[in-house]
């Protein structure tokens, strides 16, 4: 594994992480937001609420074990065209309604929130990379995963710094 993939395992694991994580603790919210997202009803149940973060712990998991990394990135990759496919569909649709992809947003579906996710898709290659690596690159390449996993978490909030957001009227 080099220098790059393991930033980017890093990176894919913090992010993959915050999502289930913040799925899990409003599960009613993400629920209600799978039924709007996913026009499906045999996709809108709880299991599937459930399915969705259980599975980002999961592939948050694989991506930090060494043994398991490579299965975590396809994982992850995986995961990510299928969000990216779904907010596509949505997009498509017309439909702007909240994903509550970290969690409980007033945020509405937009251009965004597809690029972060190709994005992050990019990211899911790259930690497939291979290389030599030492100790002290390691921990660097570990630091700027975690630096960009904080950026991508928090980036719709970034982002509402310099455009009216859902916190701003005009």
């Amino acid at each position: 594994m080099g220098y790059v993939a393991f930033g980017a395992q890093v990176m894919l694991s913090l992010t993959f992480a915050v999502a289930a994580i913040a799925k899990l603790r409003d599960l009613a919210g993400f629920r209600q937001s799978l039924a709007q997202l996913l026009p499906v009803p045999a996709l809108q149940g709880t299991s599937t609420a459930v399915a969705v973060p259980v599975a980002e712990l999961a592939i948050a998991v694989l991506l930090v074990v060494p043994s398991t990394s490579t299965v975590g990135a396809l994982a992850a990759m995986t995961m990510m065209v299928a969000f990216t496919a779904t907010i596509g569909r949505a997009l498509h649709r017309g439909d702007h309604a909240p994903c509550h992809c970290f969690g409980a947003s007033p945020r509405r579906l937009g251009p965004q929130q597809l690029v972060r996710n190709l994005v992050l898709t990019a990211v899911a290659a790259l930690s497939l990379a291979d290389g030599r690596t030492e100790p002290v690159g390691l921990f660097v390449a570990g630091f700027v995963g975690v630096v960009g996993g904080l950026l991508v978490v928090w980036a719709d909030d970034i982002l509402d710094l310099f455009t009216a957001g859902p916190a701003y009227t005009r």
